[in-house]
């Protein structure tokens, strides 16, 4: 497991792979902070974000929101926002 944390706004970013324990619902709405919403990146990674992030007024995740959606990514408009975890490989949910 590899936590990156912006320094600007303090979000959280989880990344967990093959080598990882896939984790269970439970973990991950205490990773996001709440109920767990799952969107796609390009290369098939599941991004799990909060998904009441915008209405609890959670800051832009800038790493998640570039993996979601690579050079697309827009700062206005498509962001992910809250604390993110990114699964890949095995650690994906079925």
């Amino acid at each position: 497991m590899k936590i990156m944390t912006s320094k600007s706004n303090k979000t959280k970013t989880i990344f967990m792979n093959s080598d990882d324990v896939k984790p269970t619902l439970k973990q991950l709405q205490e990773m996001v902070g709440g109920y767990i919403e799952v969107v796609y990146a390009e290369n098939g990674d599941q991004i799990i974000l909060d998904e009441e992030g915008r209405l609890k007024g959670k800051p832009i995740n800038i790493k998640a929101s570039e993996t979601w959606l690579g050079d697309k990514w827009d700062n206005d408009t498509a962001n992910i926002v809250g604390d993110a975890v990114i699964l890949s490989g095995k650690a994906r949910l079925s």
